[in-house]
């Protein structure tokens, strides 16, 4: 019967000089040595949203960022031009219907209020993103499965 010993894994990232020839073997071969991420550069990139995933060389995600908060910032500011075209289409007459555009308009802030702070929030995230991407780049922070909007 043939018996197997397991022995754990070293640990990722080494320590400081362990593991390490006088001449790392991409010296060797000629190749460079890792990219390490700024993450303060990365961060302060993304206050363009999409911009610190360009420079962590995810042009799909920055994409996504790009055109997802973009898009958010143009609904919000075309709501009350769109509750001003529909009350001067609708011209209101009447006590019933005076209070009905009311409600319209205070609708209309709600709405207008929430896609803001959605905006906001995506165009935050992107940048939290940045930030998180280049931890796990430079091997600060174990890279892990996490949802996309809700990481801690």
């Amino acid at each position: 019967m043939v018996e197997l010993q397991l022995t754990p894994p070293p640990p990722y990232p080494p320590p400081e000089g362990e593991g390490k020839s006088a001449t790392a073997p991409s010296e060797k071969e000629g190749k460079s040595p890792a990219r390490r991420a700024s993450v303060r550069l990365a961060t302060w990139l993304s206050a363009i949203p999409g911009l610190g995933q360009l420079y962590n060389r995810q042009p799909g995600k920055a994409a996504i960022f790009l055109l997802g908060v973009v898009s958010l910032f143009v609904i919000t500011l075309n709501i009350p031009g769109a509750t001003g075209e529909l009350l001067a289409l609708w011209r209101p007459r009447g006590s019933a219907m005076v209070v009905l555009s009311l409600f319209v308009q205070i609708l209309s802030l709600l709405l207008f209020m929430a896609t803001f702070f959605l905006a906001l929030t995506a165009w935050y995230d992107a940048m939290h993103d940045a930030r998180r991407t280049a931890q796990e780049i430079n091997g600060e922070r174990p890279s892990g499965g996490r949802w996309w909007l809700f990481h801690r």
